[in-house]
């Protein structure tokens, strides 16, 4: 009993052999930038002639840029280099090293420190690691004798169903001996040059797993389970923090399209005389816009993309938005102008989606609409269908207001009245 709290208090203050290594490591680099800088010195003072004027001055002066702006560069390459070749804070028996390590433990050092580190821990010569990433796919890194990379994703290796389901089977890791009775999973293991697969699992999800080409030990898997639920735990968070993050910018794509569709519909609606036009509450997934073409007739145009993605009102703003524009600039003079730059701007924005479009016409006491899209209706009295899809309307106001309806919903409603002569 008094040996082992001899050993613990022994073990107190000497130092780990992590911390030995890095040290050792410090000191020979040290020593050779150190040697480096005199022998340059001595270099440049011997070539320099003795009756030169402030000849230490010169060489001191040049033998410091050279450390500085060649020296000094090496040696912390060479540092960072023999600090990835020989050691490893997430190999080390040292408790601080450790836990300092864990606290640097996210996704980029799982990538490029913890996966090497792995890799060597089983003793195995290469290995090869899957990331489930946030679309629910998995990518793929290797590691080859100190050469790591990450494979394209066209590489063709998958993760089947089957798969995942033995890898959750398998917590502590599995073998390629246990796969000899299991056909497809022995090709998996095959398929990824594997003779040991262990897997990382959090919350029972895989995350994804490392694959290498030799059998660890005790020890070592010992260590692997380790590192390999912290990688668990990191993946997760990764993927977690990309949807934060793609939520925040939905939200702010969704308030600016708020924004500019309350900028460019609802105060644009034209006082004509005779005519009341008003505007019903709208969803992101329809607009409305007025304009006058070249001859100075007004002319309206309701937009709806058929889904109903949070940023969609950003593309139907901008769509009417060169609508707009063109109509400004007195370009647009009718129906098929409009037409034909509403589809034009669709194919160049790439839009598979269908969409759905309503164009009119606002004359002295009719209107002129031509519709396409089955979600619309355009109707009188709330039952009689004043216009027909595919064909130019004209649409007499003399019987009543019109009513234009998007899957049941009105969305703007047309009055006229003669207006009085005095």
């Amino acid at each position: 009993m008094n040996s082992n709290k001899f050993k613990s208090s022994l073990k107190y203050f000497l130092p780990s052999s992590y911390q030995l290594k890095l040290s050792v490591t410090n000191t020979l680099t040290r020593t050779l930038f150190i040697l480096l800088v005199y022998l340059t010195y001595f270099l440049i003072l011997s070539q320099i002639p003795e009756q030169m004027s402030y000849r230490l001055e010169l060489a001191l002066l040049l033998t410091s840029a050279f450390a500085l702006i060649l020296y000094l560069p090496i040696i912390e390459r060479l540092t960072r280099y023999i600090r990835t070749r020989f050691l490893s804070e997430y190999l080390t028996e040292d408790a601080e090293s450790y836990r300092q390590a864990i606290k640097r433990f996210n996704f980029d050092a799982l990538i490029k420190n913890v996966f090497p580190d792995m890799v060597k821990i089983t003793g195995s010569h290469s290995g090869t690691m899957a990331v489930l990433t946030h679309n629910g796919t998995f990518a793929f890194h290797s590691y080859f004798r100190g050469r790591q990379k990450k494979l394209s994703p066209t590489k063709d290796i998958t993760v089947k169903s089957s798969f995942q389901s033995f890898l959750l089977s398998k917590r502590n890791g599995a073998s390629v001996a246990e796969t000899y009775s299991h056909e497809n999973i022995n090709n998996d293991f095959m398929e990824l040059h594997a003779n040991y697969i262990y897997p990382f699992i959090f919350r029972e999800k895989l995350f994804g797993f490392i694959a290498v080409s030799n059998i660890p030990n005790t020890d070592a898997t010992h260590s692997l389970s380790l590192l390999a639920g912290q990688s668990a735990l990191t993946i997760h968070n990764h993927i977690l923090s990309y949807h934060i993050s793609e939520n925040k910018k939905y939200q702010k794509e969704a308030a600016y399209a708020v924004r500019v569709q309350n900028l460019l519909e609802t105060g644009t609606i034209p006082k004509l005389m005779g005519w009341e036009i008003t505007a019903f509450k709208r969803t992101n997934r329809n607009l409305i816009e007025f304009f006058q073409v070249e001859d100075g007739s007004w002319f309206f145009v309701i937009l709806n993309a058929g889904k109903s993605y949070q940023h969609i009102g950003i593309i139907l703003s901008y769509i009417l938005g060169v609508v707009y524009s063109q109509s400004k600039l007195r370009i647009l003079k009718g129906f098929s102008d409009i037409k034909s730059l509403i589809q034009t701007t669709f194919q160049k924005l790439d839009w598979k989606e269908n969409y759905e479009m309503i164009i009119g016409k606002i004359g002295y006491s009719e209107l002129y609409i031509v519709q396409e899209g089955k979600q619309f209706r355009i109707t009188r009295n709330s039952e009689e269908v004043v216009a027909s899809m595919g064909w130019k309307n004209m649409i007499n106001m003399d019987k009543g207001p019109i009513i234009i309806q998007q899957r049941g919903e009105a969305i703007l409603k047309f009055s006229f009245e003669e207006p009085e002569i005095k």
